[in-house]
């Protein structure tokens, strides 16, 4: 395994007066990267709508997509109350610019975040279930050949499957939740025909249901997988758009302190500096060699479980439908 949640470079703290500085919320970094992902997805949809034909609805849904899968990490930050003190100011503007134009709600996601973060790693890890109810496809070892085919398999429609059941594992407490996302996406509808410009939600939804799971699927790949923590990965700029936007490969800092605003993780990690950092290529390397692990196994804290594809620990708690 390339992490051991119990070695000693995990007993490296940050002092309670650092944590307390490193968390203190201002939205102005957030706003201005949900502006910036805003625009990239505004200049493709007009790129498709100038010029509409198969290469440029392509070249969008993937742009679009991208964009989608980066509002979903913001959307992530604020999860964990980073932007604001005031909470409804929190809530409400990462609900306005992420959650609810990509059909998911502050309250369903919160409640099955927080399980994560509780119980990450463990039978009780939504993440570990859903991986376990996908089976093959995140057994290990794995060839990057292997994790294309999934990907361009996203991109033909095979993918709406894993939207709708983020869907479902993130259904918040209360239907009301639902209100202003629906309205938000009829009012886009309707605003959108009335206009003449079908193609937005053409490119918006399509993107929905292909690109966006895609890049979804290929992060959680870079986050858990075959690890009982957290991979502490670094990714160059290219690397860290297309994968992992928004300072998202941090994630090893993230669950450590998950009340710092991602824009100060690259802070902790200097300070955290015994813990080793890992490249794609590597972590890439690290699938390839691999025993054989089942899907969504979950690891004994003495020692990693022996490779048999008939050990498979079951959920203590199933997703509610």
């Amino acid at each position: 395994m390339v992490n051991n949640r119990f070695g000693d470079a995990y007993k490296e703290k940050l002092s309670a007066k650092d944590i307390k500085r490193l968390s203190l919320r201002d939205p102005k970094y957030w706003l201005k990267d949900a502006a910036i992902d805003w625009l990239v997805m505004f200049s493709a949809m007009a790129l498709f709508i100038a010029i509409p034909n198969p290469i440029t609805f392509v070249i969008s849904i993937l742009i679009i997509g991208n964009r989608q899968h980066a509002l979903g990490l913001l959307g992530h930050d604020g999860t964990h109350y980073t932007l604001s003190y005031n909470r409804q100011v929190n809530d409400f503007l990462t609900n306005f610019f992420a959650w609810w134009p990509i059909g998911l709600t502050m309250a369903g996601y919160r409640n099955l975040h927080n399980m994560h973060h509780k119980y990450v790693g463990t039978p009780n890890d939504p993440e570990v279930i859903y991986k376990q109810l996908q089976a093959e496809q995140w057994h290990l070892p794995q060839k990057p050949k292997g994790v294309f085919k999934l990907a361009v398999k996203d991109l033909i429609g095979f993918g709406a499957k894993d939207y709708f059941t983020i869907l479902l594992y993130a259904k918040p407490p209360e239907n009301k939740s639902y209100i202003p996302l629906v309205l938000g996406h009829l009012g886009f509808l309707t605003l959108s025909v009335w206009a003449g410009y079908w193609e937005l939600p053409a490119v918006w939804y399509t993107s929905m249901l292909t690109a966006f799971p895609m890049y979804f699927r290929l992060r959680l790949w870079l986050e858990h997988q075959g690890t009982d923590f957290v991979h502490r990965l670094k990714l160059n700029k290219i690397e860290g758009a297309l994968f992992a936007p928004h300072l998202a490969w941090y994630h090893w800092e993230h669950h450590k302190y998950p009340t710092v605003p991602y824009c100060r993780l690259p802070e902790v990690r200097s300070m955290l500096p015994l813990e080793p950092v890992i490249t794609l290529r590597e972590l890439i390397t690290s699938f390839k060699e691999s025993d054989f692990i089942h899907s969504g196994v979950v690891f004994s804290e003495e020692k990693n479980m022996q490779s048999d594809e008939t050990h498979v620990t079951e959920p203590a708690i199933k997703i509610a439908a």
